[in-house]
C-alpha cells in the first residue's frame, strides 16, 4: 500500500495533539472548540435532519392487466 502524505500528515497532527494534552479526550475537545470560537471563520453546523415521508406509488406489476 502507497503512503500518502496527505494522510500521514492528518494522523500526525492528530498524534501531536494526543500527546500535547496527555491523551485526554475531554482535554482535546475543549482545546478544540476554543480555537473553533476563537478563530473568526464561519463554522458550517450540518444538522441531519430527516426527509418528509414519500407518497406511496403503486407498485408497476399492478398495473399489467389493469
Amino acid at each position: 500500500m502507497k503512503n500518502d502524505p496527505i494522510v500521514d500528515e492528518v494522523r500526525n497532527n492528530g498524534l501531536a495533539l494526543a500527546a500535547r494534552y496527555g491523551d485526554n479526550i475531554e482535554a482535546i475537545c475543549k482545546a478544540l472548540k476554543k480555537r473553533e470560537q476563537t478563530s473568526g471563520r464561519i463554522v458550517v453546523n450540518r444538522i441531519p435532519h430527516r426527509l418528509a415521508p414519500k407518497a406511496k406509488q403503486p407498485a408497476l406489476h399492478n398495473l399489467r392487466h389493469a
